[in-house]
């Protein structure tokens, strides 16, 4: 299931105003290229939202290799690279058979830290269809080369990729139990299986974004919106940016519970914050702020929640 829907009339919708630079800047590097699959697409022929974030994971490997510490290099000098958040922007749809353009660059370098810059590209329309800014931590200092060639490549963050509504949030360093006091539910429960992991054997993010879009529709349903009977109205729902911020590692066979819920809300849009427990420990291992709306695919616009969802939704706002 996937709670990304609808996005080109999203774009049309909420970002009027926006102009994504079409061409990106001289000096980002190709980084990343695909053609979307018809299995990577959610019930309403979409993209789902776990694959931007593969797209931005590959991506962010071929850019370290391209400024000097590809996989290889890495395992030569003994460094290990651990991802540390991912902000991504949702702004365009891709459907099946889409080709997918990356092209990365450094936005900020540090001692043992870079953001890099991910705009992934629909080539054929033209079109900026997301946004990914990763941060990544060595944990040693970088080589004095490496540090040198990421200078020299960084590029200025464009304001289309900049936070929008995520970031405000000072989610807590909650536990399997004591989740449920602050209102949470569960919206999934899992396992981790080994194909879901990299090389190195650790959960792969876009199977973290994977299982709070799994159980989306779980949540929807608890806020006291059908997504059943929402469908048959032709009401879909769309996320529009997420914020996921690494708290701990996970590996094969490890047991998984999301617990989720309503952050916030105004009278569109709706801030979730969403919980990946590691569930034989009951540890933290990943915490995500989500902005979502509900849309009207009819009418081609965002809709507005009645003053009956906004006192429901007002009793069911987590308590953090």
């Amino acid at each position: 299931m996937s709670i990304s829907v609808a996005f080109s009339a999203i774009w049309a919708a909420i970002h009027r105003q926006q102009r994504v630079r079409r061409v990106p800047t001289p000096e980002m590097k190709p980084t990343f290229s695909t053609a979307v699959n018809t299995w990577q697409c959610d019930e309403n022929d979409h993209l789902n939202v776990q694959f931007y974030t593969e797209f931005g994971h590959e991506a962010s490997t071929h850019l370290l290799a391209d400024l000097g510490l590809g996989p290889r290099a890495l395992r030569a000098a003994g460094l290990a690279v651990r991802i540390d958040w991912d902000h991504v922007r949702y702004l365009r749809e891709f459907r099946a058979v889409d080709s997918v353009d990356v092209r990365s660059a450094p936005v900020e370098v540090g001692t043992h830290d870079l953001v890099a810059y991910h705009e992934i590209r629909n080539p054929a329309e033209g079109h900026v269809a997301a946004t990914m800014r990763r941060r990544l931590v060595c944990d040693r200092p970088w080589p004095e080369a490496f540090r040198a060639r990421a200078d020299a490549a960084r590029v200025a963050l464009p304001d289309a990729a900049r936070p929008r509504s995520v970031g405000g949030l000072a989610l807590p360093d909650l536990t399997l139990a004591t989740a449920p006091a602050t209102g949470l539910i569960e919206i999934g429960r899992t396992v981790i299986t080994p194909d879901e992991c990299d090389e190195h054997g650790c959960f792969l993010p876009r199977h973290q974004v994977g299982r709070y879009s799994d159980g989306a529709p779980v949540l929807w349903n608890h806020l006291g919106f059908d997504r059943a009977a929402m469908q048959a109205r032709q009401e879909g729902t769309v996320v529009v940016e997420m914020l996921n911020r690494s708290r701990a590692p996970l590996g094969p066979g490890d047991l998984l519970v999301v617990m989720s819920g309503l952050a916030s809300f105004t009278s569109k849009i709706l801030t979730f914050a969403h919980f990946l427990f590691e569930a034989e420990t009951g540890t933290l291992a990943a915490c995500a702020e989500g902005v979502a709306m509900k849309f009207d695919q009819k009418a081609r616009r965002i809709m507005t929640f009645s003053a009956e969802d906004q006192a429901r939704l007002a009793q069911r706002k987590l308590r953090l």
